[in-house]
């Protein structure tokens, strides 16, 4: 016993109801920084700061003076040779002024050379636009100039090879063979006008009257099977779940009126029906011997209709990876690096032998991820087609028969948890506060209350309602299972165990 203070478990809960769990679950980047941008300031080689007046070094030692003032003839001459210059005081020695006074018979050489050479590179210049502007005239005229004799050819590139050296298909043959027996489906819901929210209602859908069918969404489909003039078209339960009606469009561009058979959200996997027979059926290969690292194709409707029957290719990264489905089981996929984006739902994925090997289901999308998709084993999709087909639900899938919520929806449910920890069942944010119990389940005859806690499945705490549902996927209808059930009663918390027998899961 376990003194408990607190409000007790059945105030309302912070979030909705749980639907009837059919199998016990509930159906519930870091930024990276920018590189910074440097920007630099650059200035060419020849471009030398700009001063009208340098007091270190004005005086150019390569005058026609030395140091001692007197003309040397044997070396250069400076530009600035005919300039003062003035070297700043020194102590208490008096000023000087230095005068260069050459003889006017060198000055009138030296200017004589630099009008020449001025002359010479004047004329260079002007030879030199005129040959540039000739140039441009005769470049300008053969290219404005038409050449019949340059013309290219395309060449035949010979048939694309279907089938390599041991007789595997290519992915063009995949595309030819298989093609056909890939559709598009089409997704129509009934529009309302008007949404109860809180109480307050307000228009919806103004275009559509109340009770009109509206596309509502699309994805893709495989042909599986033709019976007794019907044809069947597996794909994800995701896709049509929600739909009242159904168009699935063919290759060719045609549309055909669908109905659904069923779905199982569990599997992901759902089944529609036309009143139609002649197309091409898929063949479906024993997924368990799938390899790590063979080479697959993806066909499907990626975007939905415009980018109908798209052809992708990769290969098998990795097999029986544990994937969950909307409602919380886990579904052992395989995982493909093929392109596989919204509208590829419910497409085929075909090995290299143009054998179905599994159903595109999901991937991550996020921007860290880049091709992780995920496809439903053909042998897990075909299974549960086939009892859709035949049973309108998946035969042999155990249910506890209760609807429920989780403990964290519950104001209360830190105090109820911390409890539940000094009980020695520690972490129990999966326990499971019952709800409703169906007139079918052996929980009825058994002293079970509403608001009573299933806080351990089989002696293990419910740290997740994955426990559980572990448990009943690996279970059928008429085994028993142990629960711990928590119960409050006049401030206290107290648990004791009960045995239950499994029913059957009818959907």
């Amino acid at each position: 016993m376990n003194e408990f203070d607190e409000e007790k478990i059945n105030e309302e809960p912070q979030s909705g109801n749980q639907p009837e769990s059919s199998a016990g679950t509930e159906n519930n980047s870091a930024p990276t920084e920018e590189n910074p941008t440097y920007h630099y300031a650059y200035r060419k080689p020849d471009e030398q700061p700009k001063n009208d007046y340098n007091t270190s070094n004005n005086y150019n030692q390569n005058t026609a003076y030395n140091q001692n003032n007197s003309y040397n003839p044997n070396q250069s001459y400076s530009p600035y040779a005919n300039q003062s210059y003035y070297t700043p005081p020194s102590g208490n020695t008096q000023q000087t002024v230095v005068t260069d006074e050459k003889p006017k018979k060198e000055k009138n050489k030296v200017i004589i050379g630099i009008v020449i050479a001025l002359a010479i590179c004047l004329i260079a210049a002007i030879v030199g636009i005129a040959a540039s502007i000739g140039s441009k005239d005769s470049t300008d005229e053969k290219e404005t100039k038409p050449n019949s004799s340059a013309q290219v050819e395309t060449n035949d590139q010979g048939d694309v090879a279907k089938t390599d050296k041991d007789g595997n298909f290519t992915v063009a043959g995949i595309a030819e063979k298989c093609i056909d027996s890939c559709v598009g489906i089409t997704v129509y819901t009934e529009a309302s006008n008007y949404s109860n929210f809180y109480s307050y209602g307000f228009d919806r859908n103004n275009s559509a009257q109340s009770g009109e069918e509206v596309k509502s969404g699309e994805g893709s489909g495989i042909f599986m099977l033709e019976d007794n003039g019907r044809t069947y078209i597996l794909t994800c339960a995701h896709v049509i779940s929600n739909g009242t009606s159904f168009t699935v469009t063919t290759n060719d561009g045609k549309e055909h009126k669908a109905s659904m058979v069923a779905f199982d959200s569990q599997t992901d996997i759902g089944v529609l029906v036309i009143n139609e027979t002649g197309f091409q059926i898929a063949k479906f290969a024993d997924s368990s011997s799938t390899v790590l690292g063979e080479q697959v194709v993806a066909i499907g409707c990626p975007g939905g209709l415009e980018f109908m029957n798209s052809v992708t290719s990769g290969y098998v990264s990795a097999l029986a990876r544990p994937i969950s489905s909307s409602i919380g089981y886990n579904t052992d996929c395989i995982q493909i690096d093929a392109a596989i984006n919204p509208g590829n739902s419910g497409g085929a994925l075909f090995n290299m032998q143009g054998q179905v090997i599994g159903v595109n289901s999901s991937k991550i999308a996020a921007t860290e991820y880049e091709g992780i998709g995920f496809a439903v084993p053909s042998n897990t999709a075909v299974a549960t087609a086939n009892s859709l087909i035949k049973s309108g639900y998946v035969e042999g899938r155990a249910k506890l028969g209760i609807t429920y919520k989780n403990i964290t929806t519950y104001q209360n449910a830190s105090s109820i948890l911390d409890a539940l920890d000094k009980l020695g069942y520690k972490d129990a944010e999966g326990t499971m506060v019952i709800n409703e119990i169906t007139d079918n389940s052996d929980l009825k005859n058994k002293d079970i209350r509403e608001y009573d806690m299933i806080v351990a499945a089989n002696g293990e705490t419910m740290t997740s309602t994955d426990v559980i549902t572990s448990i009943l996927s690996s279970s059928k209808p008429g085994d028993k299972i142990t629960l711990t059930i928590a119960r409050i009663e006049n401030n206290q918390i107290d648990t004791f165990d009960v045995e239950c027998t499994l029913i059957e899961s009818k959907g």
